[in-house]
């Protein structure tokens, strides 16, 4: 059995995604008019690190899940959730999606969270009836 480097852990994985999925949402929404109105400093560095950390942890902890555990459901929804947002932008079905998208991310991020739970226990499930489909890690 090999040990796997520094490069392929779930834990490397899940902060490169988290990062690359973060710099390309938010260099998006800022292009589009996202933007913190406040004019105390305190407050714009809580909302960008707020919005930031945000958009870091709804991609890290998917793919944490599924390099980990094989979770597939928390990266589809994931998925799901940024593409509803930009059918949003791209439609004008939503007053402000982009914004929003900024602001509920824990909601987000814990329907995502949520959809990989009920997949551990379906899989778990199944695992210990017919010894298929278990959790195990896929790096």
């Amino acid at each position: 059995m090999r040990t796997p480097s520094i490069r392929m852990t779930p834990r490397t994985v899940a902060a490169v995604g988290g990062v690359l999925y973060a710099i390309g949402v938010l260099s998006w929404l800022f292009a589009n008019g996202v933007h913190f109105s406040s004019q105390d400093p305190t407050k714009l560095v809580f909302g960008a690190g707020y919005a930031a950390v945000g958009m870091g942890l709804v991609a890290a902890v998917p793919l944490y899940l599924c390099s980990r555990l094989s979770l597939v459901t928390p990266v589809l929804v994931t998925v799901w959730l940024l593409g509803d947002t930009v059918y949003e932008w791209l439609y004008g079905t939503h007053l402000h999606p982009l914004s929003s998208y900024l602001t509920v991310w824990p909601l987000l991020l814990g329907v995502a969270v949520g959809a990989g739970v009920v997949e551990a226990v379906v899989r778990i499930s199944i695992d210990r009836s017919f010894d298929r489909f278990g959790l195990r890690p896929l790096v």
